[in-house]
């Protein structure tokens, strides 16, 4: 570990030179080190007492304490850049005056652009000076800077402000006395060198050069994972063996963003308190994202995934949670994915289907809720003045928002009141500077919403622990152990660019030609400031890439064979050693201390196992009452098809889909439904036949024309038609299938015209009617509805199912040795029309000749019985008719035994996966595989 490299401690001995006179103020680079400097000194100066005006931040420094030689101008607050930015993109899309940096062509559509303009604006006198002190001509791109040069400098004074990036001595200190420690690790500093360091009331504290010559221990391990375990165990020593408080420790993250989420989880594991002091974008939390889901509903025209995103989001305070998931459910049942523009008309999906003849039809609650949402949201976004916004939000809040519930949360208040507090600080510029004409923006709610992208926001942590903080703004923190993880070559590396916007070459041109690298700087005040000690940690194998050590520090590698492989603190891990002796390995004894954790996780673990002797409470009367309502009718079990399959797939899974109606939570909306073009194209087919039916006509096809006669192709018109008027489906499918007729007309009048061409002569006899066959014992019906039976010439009946394509077929659909749960559907089907009776009245068919399955799309068939002899045409099906027909009768008295089954079992709700002997490899892609109770394991073998 790396001591502290001095025992002079330059930050103490400036502040106790110096604490006693009122007009010193201190600057350190961040307010964490400050605020933290203001409470040391009381600790080590004697005072009771000190002034924390008189300990500031780098950034307060410059916005409040350096003057313009005029003074009274204010400083240009950061906002005013973005407003100058704002109005500079909208002058320019006018009347393009920027020739390179934003091209005439793109003028009207480069609003992105603002937030980079307004980022270069500081920047841009040092740039003016260094073009014209290395005579360097202005080319097209440097034209356009002088512009922005020029504009800004007029802004700046119309308005009484000035930048202090811009300002030149002399400097007015307003009599007092400034201490600015390290600003050369500052990224901005170089900026106001000149100015500062030519002034007498500034004193500038640099890092010593003696501790410059010092490289720091760096301890090196194989992979993050055993270099936060190595983090979390030395701070567990330091607190317990050597007393450091938690307060007084520190973690300093390069990425925090990726490595918080690791961090907080060992500390949790640990039982290490701690507090992330890490700054996020008040847009990034869900309260905060409330006013950018506003907007992405109105420009996406209230589309299903920006409402859903809205009304979805359970980080805000909503009234009726009730109404938002109804509307949601509304919405993905009828497919209101998107609005449209037709005829140059902008089309609502949503007011469209609730006037819609739909199946799911909308509640009056529904309807004026929507329009209450679109209507607020409307005025919120379309507001021209930032109070304006703050008048829309209120009225927004007062009809969708309920503070005072529980759910929500003090933390997302804090978020969304801070929100609305920088709103007030945009309220307050907007009314100061209403007569200059400054905030005349276009859409002020955009601008507000990117204006909370940038803004950051730290959560106050109550939790007195260990400070988890951001590499950069730590360094000169009197903390008594630093620890800095991932102190790798890439991660810890910090260069300084000066005028970035430019190119390299023009940079070169400028005398840039290096660029500032103050890597060893950060290290060396890690390490000298430190009160006590300082570790440095990084690995080979880091979360995201591979790394090594950085230069700047000296490499103690604990990798297995080196040097100090047997130099841990992981070999005393007391939480390893406790997990050794839950699991009762190497003979370890039962631990005298247990992890808060360790000890939750073993209760979770017996309560797992305990569930498999205590079966969830009121199961069977659940499922009695279940089977009752959806699986007798009359007392008896009703068989369909379709619920076979399922259960001989898996009864368990049959349970949890069929029975208890167990869904994985389906949010998303689809433009038209998986299933709405088979059933699209079986109602045309429906329609057509039943119109051939009533006009006693016959499918009919000429080998000479190879087509069907015409007064069918307007039979088949009419049914297209028909079919779209009839659907049910939801407003905007409707519309897609009415867009998409030629599709449809030309798939069917293919498959009509093949189908025609197998069965010409044929008569439509039944479509689309339901069947019904009683058990010979009474104790179960077979229920079934047929697509198709055609009658021949000769009198024969041919029974066939349609499917929307071949890929339906079933690929085994006969019961053999290997398959022993065949498919029931035609087996069943013929059985039910020759035994059983439609619609409640006796059959007229005695005799089925024929069952198949007919493709609509690609006119494929697949004949699995036939008596006649003209339907299996392939010469080798031909020849094993009569043993395709021995396996159908075969299939069908299998059936017959698989509905037996069925039944029994249905009624003993047994429904064991071991009932029909499912493997466990089918389990590795079950739906319902997470919540099952089934042991298995990943090699596919019974745990």
């Amino acid at each position: 570990m790396s001591g502290k490299a001095t025992k002079d401690d330059i930050i103490k001995k400036t502040i106790l030179e110096s604490i006693k006179d009122r007009n010193a103020v201190f600057v350190f680079p961040t307010q964490i080190c400050a605020s933290m400097w203001a409470d040391k000194t009381i600790e080590f100066s004697g005072t009771s007492a000190v002034a924390l005006e008189r300990f500031i931040a780098w950034d307060e420094f410059k916005g409040s304490s350096i003057r313009s030689r005029q003074q009274d101008k204010t400083s240009v607050p950061s906002i005013m850049r973005d407003i100058f930015a704002e109005n500079i993109i909208k002058q320019n899309s006018q009347n393009p005056f920027l020739k390179k940096i934003v091209m005439p062509e793109y003028a009207k559509t480069a609003s992105r652009f603002s937030s980079w303009i307004a980022s270069i604006l500081p920047s841009l006198s040092m740039w003016k000076k260094y073009l014209e002190k290395n005579k360097v001509t202005p080319d097209g791109e440097d034209q356009d800077f002088l512009e922005l040069y020029n504009r800004y400098k007029d802004f700046l004074d119309k308005n009484n402000f000035f930048d202090p990036a811009w300002e030149t001595p002399p400097f007015d200190s307003n009599g007092k006395k400034y201490f600015i420690f390290f600003p050369e690790i500052l990224m901005d500093y170089s900026e106001y060198k000149e100015l500062l360091e030519s002034t007498d009331d500034i004193v500038i504290v640099n890092i010593p050069q003696s501790e410059l010559n010092h490289k720091p221990d760096a301890h090196y391990y194989k992979d993050t994972r055993v270099e936060l375990r190595e983090v979390v165990n030395y701070l567990r020593d330091k607190y317990e063996n050597e007393k450091i408080s938690w307060d007084k420790m520190s973690v300093a993250v390069p990425d925090l963003e990726t490595y918080g989420p690791y961090i907080q989880r060992d500390f949790d594991i640990y039982e290490i308190p701690y507090a992330i002091k890490n700054g996020k974008p008040l847009s990034s939390s869900g309260a905060g994202r409330f006013f950018r889901q506003v907007l992405n509903c109105s420009s996406d025209y209230f589309s299903f995934e920006s409402l859903k995103g809205l009304l979805f989001n359970k980080e805000l305070p909503w009234k009726d949670e009730a109404g938002n998931n109804n509307l949601i459910v509304f919405g993905q049942g009828n497919n209101c994915l998107c609005s449209f523009e037709y005829e140059g008309k902008r089309v609502d999906v949503w007011e469209e289907s609730f006037e819609a003849p739909l199946k799911q039809k909308p509640s009056v609650h529904e309807k004026i809720y929507y329009r209450n949402l679109k209507q607020k949201i409307n005025a919120l976004v379309s507001s021209k003045t930032f109070a304006e916004i703050r008048t829309g939000y209120f009225a927004f809040r007062e009809a969708f928002f309920d503070f005072n519930k529980e759910a929500f949360s003090e933390q997302n208040d804090k978020i969304l009141s801070r929100c609305i507090s920088e709103l007030g600080s945009l309220i307050d510029l907007e009314e100061k500077y209403k007569d200059t004409g400054v905030f005349d923006i276009d859409a002020p709610f955009e601008f507000f919403c990117n204006y909370l992208d940038d803004k950051m926001y730290v959560p106050k942590n109550a939790e007195r622990g260990v400070q988890i903080l951001p590499y950069k703004t730590a360094a000169c923190a009197p903390f008594d152990v630093h620890v800095i993880v991932d102190a790798s070559q890439s991660s810890i590396s910090v260069v300084y660019k000066q005028l970035t916007f430019l190119r390299d070459d023009k940079r070169a041109k400028l005398g840039f030609k290096e660029d500032s690298n103050i890597t060893q700087k950060f290290i060396t005040l890690y390490d000298m400031v430190s009160e006590k000690e300082t570790l440095f940690t990084c690995s080979g194998e880091t979360i995201s890439a591979y790394g090594f050590t950085n230069s700047y520090l000296t490499e103690i590698d604990h990798n297995p064979g080196k040097k100090y492989a047997d130099k841990s603190f992981i070999k005393d891990d007391s939480y390893l050693e406790e997990r050794k002796s839950f699991l009762f390995k190497d003979g370890n004894e039962f631990p005298q201390r247990v992890f808060e954790s360790a000890f939750n996780g073993f209760e979770s673990w017996k309560k797992a196992f305990a569930v498999k002797e205590k079966p969830l409470e009121n199961l069977d009367e659940i499922l009695d009452e279940r089977i009752n309502r959806y699986f007798k009718v009359d007392g008896k079990v009703k068989i369909s098809s379709t619920a076979m399959s399922s259960f001989f797939g898996c009864p368990r899974a049959f349970m949890m889909n069929k029975v208890l109606y167990v869904r994985e939570m389906d949010d998303e909306a689809e433009l038209i439904g998986v299933f709405t073009e088979g059933r699209h194209n079986h109602k045309i087919l429906e329609l057509y036949c039943k119109a051939l039916k009533s006009n006693r006509m016959v499918l009919s096809y000429s080998a000479g024309t190879d087509d069907i006669p015409e007064s069918h192709k307007v039979l088949l018109e009419k049914a297209i038609e028909q079919a779209e008027e009839e659907a049910e489906e939801s407003y905007l499918a409707g519309q897609i299938l009415k867009t998409e007729r030629p599709k449809f007309r030309k798939t069917i009048l293919e498959c009509v015209k093949k189908f025609s061409q197998i069965f010409n002569g044929f008569s439509p006899f039944e479509n689309e009617v339901n069947y019904v066959y009683e058990s010979p014992d009474g104790d179960y019906i077979i229920d079934g509805h047929i697509d198709c039976i055609l009658k021949s010439p000769s009198g024969e009946f041919i029974l066939i199912d349609f499917k929307n394509s071949d890929s339906a077929f079933p690929k085994t659909p006969y019961y053999s040795d290997d398959n022993i749960y065949p498919n029931t559907q035609l087996p069943l089907y013929k059985l039910i029309v020759e035994k059983g009776h439609k619609n409640d009245s006796e059959s007229k068919i005695d005799k089925i000749s024929a069952c198949m399955f007919y493709a609509i799309k690609g006119n494929e068939k697949k004949v699995l019985y036939s008596d006649v002899n003209y339907l299996f045409t392939n010469g080798k099906e031909k020849k094993r008719q009569g043993e395709f027909n021995e396996m159908f009768e075969d299939t069908q008295n299998r059936c017959l035994e698989m509905a037996d089954f069925y039944v029994e079992h249905l009624l003993d709700k047994n429904f064991s996966p071991e009932l029909t002997e499912v493997g466990f490899e089918d389990c590795r892609s079950c739906d319902y595989r997470p919540i099952c109770r089934r042991n298995y394991t990943l090699n596919g073998k019974r745990d």
